[in-house]
């Protein structure tokens, strides 16, 4: 199985995300660090949110496979700088997470990742498990 490194804004759902896909019980709680949980690296928000933590998302990218850019449907901005997919030399997908929420802007949130140079975007949704399986199958 594939290692799957999330990268997003604090909130946007990456822990969540990783708890759903591994089959974990492990409570949710604010990422303060790197953390890596089986088949996931899990990184603090902070990390996409402050520039000069770049190079630690670039040096942790290299234990994985896939990188993961995460981006709340919900949110009507995005931290993604332009192209910033291009710093990994690893596979990089989209994916949209809360698509299932109410107030959701899937266009926009694909909108955003495509910008930040996904190639490929997956919309999910923890609650109602959509996209779930297509992530499963991304890391087989």
């Amino acid at each position: 199985m594939k290692k799957m490194m999330l990268i997003g804004e604090s909130g946007v759902g990456k822990t969540t995300l990783i708890r759903v896909l591994s089959g974990e019980g492990f409570s949710t709680r604010k990422t303060q660090a790197v953390e890596f949980c089986g088949g996931f690296i899990d990184t603090p928000g902070e990390f996409l949110e402050n520039r000069r933590f770049y190079p630690a998302l670039i040096t942790s990218s290299a234990d994985c496979q896939v990188v993961a850019m995460v981006q709340d449907a919900t949110r009507i901005s995005s931290l993604f700088p332009p192209q910033f997919s291009t710093i990994f030399s690893r596979k990089v997908v989209g994916v949209v997470t809360k698509v299932d929420v109410e107030d959701a802007n899937v266009a926009r949130a694909e909108r955003f990742l495509k910008n930040a140079g996904a190639k490929e975007i997956i919309q999910s949704s923890s609650k109602t498990g959509i996209g779930l399986e297509q992530l499963k199958e991304l890391l087989r």
